[in-house]
């Protein structure tokens, strides 16, 4: 079991959704319990273990609910960990899952040739295929899976997506901890 002192909380929005997912919105159970008594948030579900004082005895809270809604961006922050999420840590020309270390962004429309570093010219590659294609301008005519050739174009995702795609990238630990308050767009059976 646990010590009081080691656990955490996840925290969720107003809405009943974490504020992320890919790093997970946890807290330590400290700091779940400093917001509980600054009336910020309110105790959804515990753990099986207390913290005592002298004069206070304090059920560890397990999952926290922001008492008011904290606007999250409309638009995802165009950076690497949303990119990452966006193509699921595969290169996107040979389609294979890497660990982040191992993927690089590549421009579909080079630089060198007017291509921006935006949302909708950036992918993730493994650095053979970044190697392969270089500063080359991509092939569409060519098959599915050739180094020249994009697998889906890139585009802007939701703020949505990426925290379903966070989701995908958890370890079974977190999942089997609080799984059961991550799938909140999941239709409930009757």
């Amino acid at each position: 079991m646990f010590s009081p002192t080691t656990l955490r909380a996840l925290v969720l929005n107003a809405d009943g959704r974490p504020i992320s997912t890919y790093p997970l919105s946890i807290i330590s159970a400290q700091a779940a319990i400093t917001a509980l008594f600054r009336d910020r948030v309110f105790v959804v579900e515990e753990w099986d273990a207390v913290l005592r004082s002298p004069s206070v005895e304090i059920r560890v809270p397990k999952v926290v609910m922001l008492r008011h809604f904290a606007p999250t961006a409309s638009a995802p922050k165009f950076c690497r960990r949303s990119l990452l999420l966006r193509d699921h840590y595969e290169c996107q020309y040979c389609g294979q899952r890497f660990d982040a270390s191992e993927l690089t962004f590549d421009h579909v429309i080079p630089r060198e040739k007017g291509g921006k570093t935006e949302w909708t010219n950036i992918l993730m590659a493994c650095v053979s295929c970044n190697t392969a294609k270089r500063n080359s301008m991509p092939r569409y005519s060519e098959r599915k899976g050739h180094p020249l050739r994009p697998l889906k174009p890139p585009r802007q995702p939701t703020t949505a997506e990426l925290l379903r795609a966070g989701l995908e990238f958890l370890d079974a630990e977190t999942k089997s901890t609080w799984g059961s308050w991550l799938y909140y767009d999941v239709e409930l059976l009757p």
